[in-house]
């Protein structure tokens, strides 16, 4: 154990802090699942019983396998829920295994680390944002390409992975050539292949944003393109929200290792990379205020922030291992770091489990097992996003032998279809329960009534 603790301490601490998330993931389940895209995919799941591809990022299909043997075997909905919720850190589990103890990859496996943890707050309970995924992929695809030798693994593996991270998340663009661009301005050994898988992700972001655009893609797109036109860069509400309320209160330790970084460079005198990290970092942050200016939830817009970390971070995680042991400074602070982390995501469940909890109350204090909810301002805070709550109320009810399910709606003009019993709304699509999977979503015939 100290053999391996003493050659592989990043892995182990790595393996704690994955582990931690693996066992959070598993607790809070509920707060993952039933919230948003999950709740609608796992509905999908088990009402259509196939993995459907959503939006065309076919690389998600996987976290969606073990809830899909799961219901194969007849598993109830809550452990398909929490099948479906460990996925995601399973994932993250075993790349890191394969980066730090197969591939040896010291620096890309800690960088995997702090972006998994180091920005994470309430985008933890919001498991659906691609571009996480998207970076481990490619994180992982670098590791293989400075790791191996052979052919096979060193240029098709890796240029798979290359293909995979564009379909996860377009903007895995921007850590990616950050990272190609920093080793080639410090003239790492690895720098010129490196360039290889640039080139595969370059091309196949291309050919995806052309050939493979979804109505998500052109309606981000044009939203983006709106704003960049319109709107006063300097004066976007999101800067000060951002800068004064969110950066100095849930992102300290972005800021701790993004100083780090710059005493880094500094005292190497590089000054052309941390040019390239402060343009990186301020470029990122107003592309991310552009897309959403008006203040959206802070888990949406964290998500995107992810890649931050990796602007602020690599100049560090490349700095502790340019000798072949770690410093002893290191080796306390790293472990203190990732433990205020997972101590921090843990703390932010409050919100996610209050809302579980008022969408079951408002679900079992009503005799009817379709309910149209009106709207209330007061619950705003509480709701956030509320398309799925349909799905999201079912999946909950369901946990407990009963099937309900919440619309809410702002007045009775959404129900207009009241004549039929077997009607099943949402905001986005009509459904009827008599196409429902009844082993799991058994409903009786009823109308929908009105609750307040």
């Amino acid at each position: 154990m100290l053999v391996f603790l003493k050659r592989n301490y990043v892995a182990f601490i790595g393996l704690i802090c994955l582990f931690s998330l693996l066992i959070l993931s598993l607790y809070f389940y509920r707060e993952r699942i039933y919230f948003s895209d999950p709740a609608y995919q796992l509905f999908l799941l088990i009402n259509d019983q196939r993995i459907e591809v959503m939006t065309n990022r076919w690389p998600s299909t996987i976290f969606r396998l073990l809830p899909f043997i799961g219901l194969k075997l007849g598993m109830s909905s809550a452990t398909l829920a929490k099948l479906f919720s460990i996925s995601f850190p399973l994932f993250h589990l075993i790349s890191f295994c394969f980066c730090s103890l197969y591939l040896k990859e010291k620096s890309l496996s800690l960088l995997l680390l702090f972006v998994l943890v180091l920005l994470t707050n309430d985008s933890f309970y919001w498991c659906s944002s691609d571009l996480l995924q998207g970076i481990t992929t490619s994180l992982l695809g670098l590791a293989l390409l400075r790791n191996t030798k052979s052919i096979l693994p060193k240029y098709l593996i890796s240029s798979f992975l290359m293909v995979a991270a564009v379909f996860f998340h377009p903007l895995c663009l921007f850590p990616l050539f950050y990272i190609l661009i920093d080793d080639t301005l410090e003239k790492t050994m690895y720098w010129k292949p490196q360039w290889v898988l640039g080139l595969v992700f370059a091309s196949t972001w291309i050919i995806r944003n052309t050939f493979f655009s979804t109505w998500y893609d052109q309606a981000k797109s044009t939203e983006f393109w709106n704003n960049y036109h319109s709107l006063d860069w300097l004066s976007i509400p999101t800067h000060h929200t951002f800068f004064t309320s969110e950066l100095p209160v849930y992102y300290p330790t972005l800021i701790l290792i993004a100083l780090i970084s710059i005493v880094v460079l500094i005292k190497q005198r590089s000054w052309i990379r941390l040019l390239l990290m402060a343009v990186s970092v301020l470029g990122f942050i107003l592309l991310v205020h552009i897309s959403n200016p008006r203040n959206t939830w802070m888990f949406y817009r964290e998500s995107n922030y992810v890649c931050l970390v990796v602007f602020a971070s690599y100049p560090f995680v490349k700095h502790l291992f340019e000798s072949n042991t770690l410093k002893f400074k290191y080796k306390i602070f790293l472990p203190l770091l990732f433990l205020f982390c997972i101590i921090r995501i843990g703390y932010r469940h409050a919100p996610f489990t209050e809302r579980v909890q008022l969408l079951r109350e408002k679900s079992m204090e009503s005799s009817c097992n379709k309910i149209k909810l009106e709207k209330q301002s007061t619950w705003d805070h509480i709701i956030k996003m509320e398309w799925a709550i349909p799905f999201e109320s079912l999946l909950i009810t369901s946990e407990h032998g009963t099937c309900k399910t919440i619309f809410y709606a702002k007045s009775d003009k959404d129900l207009d279809i009241k004549q039929r019993t077997d009607v099943f709304l949402s905001p986005f699509k009509t459904l009827y329960t008599t196409d429902f999977n009844p082993s799991y979503f058994d409903f009786e015939s009823a109308y929908y009534c009105n609750e307040k």
